[in-house]
């Protein structure tokens, strides 16, 4: 195996769990963001008049805090995408093969998990302005990936993919940083 394949394949590795770390460290340090964010459920008991109907108590916030659209969420999913594609462009050097485009397909599915949930207009609507710019960023960003991923016809298609998706991770993901070191600034 080249030894510069290899080099790249454990640095997507680093970089990708060490995505999944910082974001499991950062919501383990605010873990109410997350709980708040939890759908409210109705209760409907068992006869049919309106009183029945239990309400969520009145002090119940059921707006998304902030840091819910999840960027990063969607930094992990990109991390993933990275991962993912690098090895489809390694395995992709004679012709697109069902291995890569198998990655390819599991790429998707982390944009699709991004789109739908971390960057949903509505959560990246209730972000404050700072962070929906980057998430408006990202979303656009994004899509324009999974549109050239799902016509995607030739390996030099598929690296300039790899490459706009390993930009765009780094984009948002050192924004999202910045962003959040320099709020940890003002918090102290």
């Amino acid at each position: 195996m080249n030894l510069s394949i290899m080099n790249r394949q454990i640095i997507a590795l680093v970089l990708q769990e060490g995505g999944k770390l910082v974001s499991e460290f950062l919501s383990m340090r605010s873990p109410k963001r997350h709980a708040e964010a939890q759908p409210q459920v109705t209760y409907i008991a068992a006869t049919t008049e309106p009183e029945a109907q239990e309400k969520p108590p009145a002090d119940t916030d059921t707006k998304i805090k902030e840091g819910v659209a999840c960027l990063p969420c969607t930094n992990s999913h990109l991390h993933t995408c990275r991962g993912l594609l690098d090895e489809a462009v390694r395995m992709s050097h004679d012709g697109l093969t069902p291995e890569a485009m198998e990655r390819v397909d599991k790429c998707l599915g982390e944009i699709a998990a991004a789109e739908r949930i971390d960057l949903a207009p509505e959560n990246i609507n209730a972000l404050p302005p700072d962070e929906g710019k980057i998430a408006h960023f990202a979303a656009k960003e994004i899509r324009d990936i999974r549109h050239g991923l799902e016509g995607v016809s030739s390996p030099a298609q598929l690296e300039q993919l790899a490459v706009k998706t390993t930009n765009l991770q780094k984009q948002v993901g050192s924004e999202w940083f910045k962003l959040r070191l320099s709020k940890m600034k003002t918090e102290n």
